[in-house]
């Protein structure tokens, strides 16, 4: 008898065999930890989250981010299996950019187009992809999630890009800080 699995069958089945503790930033960290709670609760929600993130290029990106926008209609064509699991095999997340949608959105209505339409059209322009293991942080009802330090960011970019903060981001930091004290 033969067993047929995908690649990325075998990845998943792999990831999870894996102890969280060993591979503290992968993509079943993010679902799991305690300290990420709040975060998963304001997505869940879908409010508004501030994040801060390492481009390919090395630059560093701030992004308002929301989970989804009611006004974007999914596809009904059928998914491959990497399709379908794409942010769970990748450490990804696949978030609403709000200013690329407010942006894209005025784009859209100064041509003419209908309000309903310009915001299909907008948020689907507006999908971005978080890799997980590339995030400084994330602002979440005036608290500040730190990730700098589980991803590696000053080892793997430097002292600039570790400091790479919204001024939002160092006073939650702070706020915290004099809380504690």
């Amino acid at each position: 008898m033969k067993l047929i699995i995908t690649e990325s069958q075998l990845k998943r089945l792999i990831g999870e065999s894996i102890d969280i503790d060993e591979a503290p930033s992968d993509f079943q960290f993010f679902h799991t930890n305690e300290s990420l709670q709040q975060l998963r609760d304001a997505l869940d929600k879908n409010r508004m989250v501030s994040v801060a993130f390492v481009k390919k290029d090395g630059t560093v990106r701030h992004m308002l981010i929301r989970h989804h926008l009611s006004s974007y209609e999914f596809s009904t064509a059928p998914k491959s299996d990497a399709q379908a699991n794409l942010q769970a095999n990748n450490d990804v997340k696949r978030v609403i950019d709000m200013s690329a949608y407010r942006k894209n959105l005025k784009e859209l209505k100064a041509q003419g187009m209908d309000e309903a339409e310009a915001k299909k059209m907008a948020a689907g322009k507006s999908y971005r992809t978080i890799n997980l293991k590339e995030v400084l942080g994330f602002l979440v009802g005036g608290n500040f999630i730190d990730l700098r330090d589980e991803n590696s960011i000053r080892e793997r970019y430097g002292e600039e890009t570790y400091n790479s903060l919204t001024n939002g981001m160092v006073k939650a930091m702070e706020a915290e800080e004099n809380g504690a004290e």
